[in-house]
């Protein structure tokens, strides 16, 4: 099982609400690195990142949150 973000949705969301990944990171207490590698796909990285783009962009887990087998 593989986890991955849907970063169009995140991204469309971080334009409409105008934060960046460094807000993002600033205001859910994790690093301004763990959401970019996040956003850029790299990986997830630490538990706490999906929490603190979640509460930034007023969004779910489930909304950005694509599980594969």
């Amino acid at each position: 099982m593989k986890i991955r973000l849907d970063t169009k949705k995140i991204y469309l969301a971080m334009a409409e609400k105008g934060l960046t990944a460094t807000e993002i990171a600033r205001n859910g207490g994790v690093s301004q690195q763990a959401v970019s590698n996040a956003l850029n796909g790299n990986r997830v990285g630490r538990v706490k990142v999906v929490p603190a783009i979640c509460q930034a962009l007023g969004v779910s887990a489930k909304d950005i949150v694509i599980i594969e087998d």
